[in-house]
């Protein structure tokens, strides 16, 4: 392989956002032709019949060319990181107007076998409502990927390529801290919604059961959740109460750090 075709490959990275070509540099991409490349990677989640999912590519470029991976790719020289996520799940997957975090840095020197590469990771949340929600098993793939699908986050298909494995296991246990002090698990949730709905997004992101009652109490403890009127599933011998988040009570909680660098 001559040098120009090693560049071409290397620079292109993730494979779902080309900017570099065998001549050179496309206009407004990041020149990283020296030893550094910034990329972009999302774990995006959603909630599915009370299942948490999170939704991969499938990536054309070697290495790793035919394997799942988050939707990603490189920041160009004149975009805020923040914009940089946005497009990037745009162009990757055709999803839009998300929830999106600035979740940590991953910069292992060994993570990409094609040289130095930084991922700043993000995690974002397809609220209900939304474009694309519900989501679909297959969704419409974008630029330089051959398919985009969502999978249940506890039976992922086979190991994912770099080390996306490990950004989406921090992303799951990041916005499983957070719901205990930030609304981020309304975000999963309808407007109207039951307290077993809401136990239920407890529940898959934390990978764990909770006792109903005392689920219950805390959350009415910790939040301001005003009642609607009617109920669900009237049939039902206990018919589900509805409820509509207002906000946060005034209780103290842990700070909300902004995640820093990879160790």
């Amino acid at each position: 392989m001559n040098r120009g075709t090693w560049k071409h490959r290397w620079l292109t990275v993730f494979g779902t956002c080309d900017y570099y070509t065998r001549d050179g540099l496309r206009e407004g991409a990041v020149d990283m032709r020296g030893d550094l490349l910034l990329t972009v990677d999302i774990a995006c989640f959603a909630l599915v019949e009370r299942e948490l999912q999170i939704l991969l590519v499938r990536r054309l470029e070697a290495p790793f060319a035919g394997a799942w991976a988050l939707p990603g790719g490189p920041v160009r020289a004149d975009e805020p990181l923040d914009e940089a996520a946005q497009r990037i799940l745009v162009d990757t997957t055709g999803l839009w107007g998300v929830y999106l975090e600035q979740l940590y840095t991953f910069g292992d020197p060994g993570r990409d076998p094609r040289g130095r590469a930084i991922s700043v990771a993000y995690y974002a949340i397809l609220q209900p409502g939304a474009a694309g929600h519900p989501p679909r098993r297959a969704t419409r793939p974008g630029k330089g990927v051959a398919e985009a699908a969502w999978f249940p986050i506890d039976a992922l298909p086979g190991p994912l390529a770099l080390d996306h494995g490990r950004i989406a296991s921090y992303a799951r246990w990041r916005l499983a801290q957070k719901i205990n002090y930030t609304p981020l698990a309304f975000y999963l949730l309808p407007e109207r919604f039951t307290m077993a709905d809401l136990r239920a997004v407890h529940e898959a992101v934390a990978g764990e059961r909770y006792d109903p009652s005392n689920f219950a109490r805390q959350m009415l403890a910790r939040w301001d959740l005003a009642p609607l009127p009617g109920v669900r599933d009237r049939r039902s011998r206990r018919p589900a109460r509805l409820f509509h988040y207002i906000g946060a009570r005034e209780i103290p909680g842990p700070p909300d750090k902004q995640d820093g660098k990879d160790a």
